[in-house]
């Protein structure tokens, strides 16, 4: 038997928010599918995953493509996407926020996004840059009790997650990680709003924001 084509591994694009589902019937097949029912391991493993994207399809009713987020090892998942045709501010505040100018206008938006977003959370999940830039906000807005009037990004990084040093606000806004690292990443913020400085660490779909 010929080996499946690998699929086409998904990148950042400026102007979208990218959802990674990790993909559960990885290494618990038989919960998916009856082994005895395909010839090799190969066969019922493609099966399960599909039987897997079907499920998420219908649960969040968007589409999905598969994807690697394991540098290494295989971690597969399925990745969708938020675009302006879902949130049109999307594209602007994105490129505002990492050019390291203040957004004073539309703020509120972040919220529409981070909503868009939260019901994927009810499965394991991984975001691109863009993502965790919204899950940051909302960790900031959250702190801060509200809205605040003005935000500048002051610094972006990106770290392994499991390194426990103690992690410094950084000082310059780097550019995104390959998504195919991203099981092993987390995203590390440095956001000035209303003139209070906050490290803000997005591990997954978790953000913790802290003053500085």
């Amino acid at each position: 038997m010929t080996p499946a084509s690998p699929p086409r591994q998904r990148e950042e694009g400026h102007d979208e928010v990218l959802i990674f589902v990790i993909d559960e019937s990885y290494d618990r097949i038989d919960e998916f599918v009856d082994l005895d029912d395909y010839l090799d391991e190969l066969s019922a493993t493609d099966a399960a995953s599909a039987v897997f994207r079907t499920r998420i399809e219908a649960e969040f009713g968007s589409s999905f493509e598969q994807v690697n987020v394991g540098p290494g090892a295989d971690m597969p998942a399925f990745v969708t996407a938020i675009t302006s045709n879902i949130v049109p501010l999307l594209p602007w505040l994105l490129a505002v926020f990492f050019s390291g100018k203040p957004i004073i206008d539309n703020l509120g938006a972040w919220q529409t996004i981070y909503g868009r977003m939260r019901p994927y959370f009810s499965r394991t999940t991984i975001t691109n840059r863009n993502g965790a830039a919204v899950l940051a906000m909302a960790a900031v807005f959250e702190d801060m009790g509200g809205i605040p009037k003005s935000v500048t990004l002051r610094g972006y990084t990106s770290g392994y997650r499991h390194d426990e040093d103690c992690v410094a606000a950084p000082p310059a806004i780097e550019e995104p990680p390959p998504t195919l690292g991203l099981s092993l990443v987390n995203h590390v913020f440095h956001i000035e709003a209303d003139g209070v400085a906050f490290l803000v660490t997005v591990d997954g779909e978790k953000a913790s924001a802290k003053r500085i």
